[in-house]
């Protein structure tokens, strides 16, 4: 009896020392979401701002909570599956409900991943997230079941509702919105095998109607000479002038002044378009990014180099090209 009282006291004080000496974690609540790396923390609300909303930094932690602040207020963010966030806006001890969590991830890798949020049925233990990173490539993590990454993803199609990914053991169809819930399947077999219901979805790129997922790119060393990786990139418009480019786990947010229909000539990578034409998209005099059917050649002073990306679907380029041909792609 006191065996088995000493034993489950052991497991009990490495559980608790574990998670105090956690470094990263994702708490995501409705409208946003924390994201910790060491004592930093960083708040972001997509359907607000695009990038950071406010940053802080970690004073103290007890078993209930990580406490938190910046030059305008504290926080007390759950540690433990609670659900109520606190403010201290005039740091005085005077603390406030102000956030109700969807849920405490105590382990996140890649804070400026794009998240889908899960919830599987069977205990906050089981719950998890994917990311979405550049390339197409996924992310799965279960940090109730292991440390690390779960399972890895290739994105192999999407649909106006979906985007499908693969592994070697299943197809998952991930949501683009709420309201939708995730599916999965076996390969070979079309048949509904599972699925996790929907918590919530922090991706900056869902929105955009137009993605250009590149299977790899390279920056500019002179000239038109570039160093091609393997890593991939990815850039994303709307018709309202709002563009985002992301390569290399950074993501840059922009407002462009013209898209149009250019012809491609004047040693404008010639060798790698696919066509006589590119969509020449400006942001300003000194900012340009050039659209071929499958890469892109982006002069972006904001990026600090020239940046070329490759092994893109045509898919995107054809339809916005078709529509500035007819008039129909509305700023």
């Amino acid at each position: 009896m006191n065996k088995r009282l000493s034993l489950t006291t052991m497991l009990a004080i490495v559980s608790f020392v574990s998670l105090v000496a956690q470094t990263t974690a994702l708490v995501p609540y409705v409208g946003g979401y924390f994201v910790k790396d060491g004592d930093k923390w960083t708040e972001y609300r997509p359907a607000d701002k695009t990038g950071k909303w406010s940053t802080y930094k970690q004073y103290k932690e007890n078993d209930t909570f990580f406490y938190v602040e910046n030059k305008k207020c504290r926080l007390a963010i759950p540690k433990l599956g609670k659900d109520m966030i606190f403010i201290d806006r005039e740091k005085n001890n005077d603390w406030k409900q102000v956030y109700t969590t969807i849920d405490v991830h105590h382990q996140c890798t890649e804070p400026d991943g794009l998240f889908y949020c899960y919830n599987d049925g069977r205990g906050r233990e089981h719950n998890g997230y994917y990311i979405r990173r550049d390339g197409g490539v996924w992310h799965e993590y279960a940090p109730g079941k292991k440390r690390g990454v779960w399972a890895e993803f290739k994105q192999i199609g999407e649909d106006k509702d979906y985007f499908i990914v693969e592994s070697t053991e299943n197809i998952v169809r991930i949501p683009k919105r709420e309201g939708l819930n995730f599916i999965i399947t076996k390969p070979g077999y079309d048949g509904w095998r599972g699925g996790y219901t929907t918590k919530a979805i922090y991706d900056r790129s869902a929105a955009y109607p137009y993605n250009f997922d590149f299977q790899n790119h390279g920056e500019a060393k002179r000239g038109n000479n570039f160093k091609v990786s393997k890593k991939g990139g990815r850039i994303s418009l709307d018709n309202k002038c709002n563009l985002q480019i992301a390569y290399d786990g950074k993501h840059y947010d922009l407002v462009y002044q013209s898209i149009e229909l250019a012809d491609n000539h004047s040693g404008l990578l010639p060798l790698i378009a696919k066509s006589s034409e590119c969509i020449l998209i400006t942001i300003d005099k000194d900012n340009r990014i050039f659209l071929y059917e499958g890469s892109a050649r982006v002069e972006c002073k904001k990026l600090g180099k020239k940046v070329l990306f490759l092994g893109a679907s045509a898919k995107d380029f054809r339809a916005i090209a078709e529509q500035l041909r007819i008039g129909t792609f509305r700023m």
